[in-house]
């Protein structure tokens, strides 16, 4: 469920918010951050107090992606 946050603190941006909200993994929402939130990039880098803004919800992890082994000695 996407989660709705009021900016009450000076120096708030996007990012950060996402950061906080998500870790590292935050970074990956921006864009749907913004498509979710009409104008909100139109008020700047720094949100304004009293800024309202939904997040989208942390995408879920997928235990199938496929990592290769590296092996320093060959096969």
């Amino acid at each position: 469920m996407p989660q709705t946050f009021q900016i009450r603190r000076e120096g708030m941006t996007v990012e950060l918010l996402l950061h906080q909200a998500y870790g590292v993994e935050g970074r990956s929402l921006l864009e749907e951050t913004l498509r979710k939130n009409p104008g909100l990039s139109s008020l700047g880098t720094i949100l304004p107090l009293g800024t309202v803004l939904t997040i989208p919800d942390k995408p879920a992890a997928n235990a199938a992606v496929f990592k290769p082994v590296v092996s320093l000695f060959g096969n």
